[in-house]
């Protein structure tokens, strides 16, 4: 299984967030966390979900029918690789789902951590 680090698409994050992303990701760097930080983090989080909240049930409805099947299909399909053959949940979104960074959050917000920690199928291959 290949590493649990997202391919480079950082470009839109702020220094101090890729700061963050770098030592969260690879433990390289230092970053100083202060109750400033924390708060401006925290801010950043109900920024998001908000965000998530208000656009993302419309992009939805936005795709025609076919192709949200295939999403889910496609979507599924990988879910159930996952749970048989394991994986974090980093590994399960920047790998066999192919987001980067930015895909942490809302995959998170929906659930994506209790997929990736609860669903386990590694030992139900060959049972009846």
């Amino acid at each position: 299984m290949a590493d649990d680090t997202p391919a480079d698409n950082t470009h839109h994050l702020a220094t101090e967030d890729k700061a963050l992303l770098r030592a969260a990701t690879t433990g390289e760097g230092a970053v100083p966390v202060t109750p400033d930080l924390l708060a401006d983090i925290g801010a950043s989080l109900d920024a998001r979900y908000a965000d998530i909240d208000a656009r993302y049930p419309a992009l939805v409805e936005a795709c025609p029918y076919e192709t949200r099947l295939a999403v889910a299909a496609w979507v599924f399909q990988a879910i159930v690789d996952h749970a048989t053959e394991g994986g974090t949940f980093r590994y399960l979104i920047y790998h066999r789902l192919g987001f980067g960074p930015d895909a942490y959050v809302p995959l998170y917000q929906a659930g994506g951590m209790t997929i990736s920690n609860e669903f386990d199928l590694s030992g139900t291959k060959g049972d009846a």
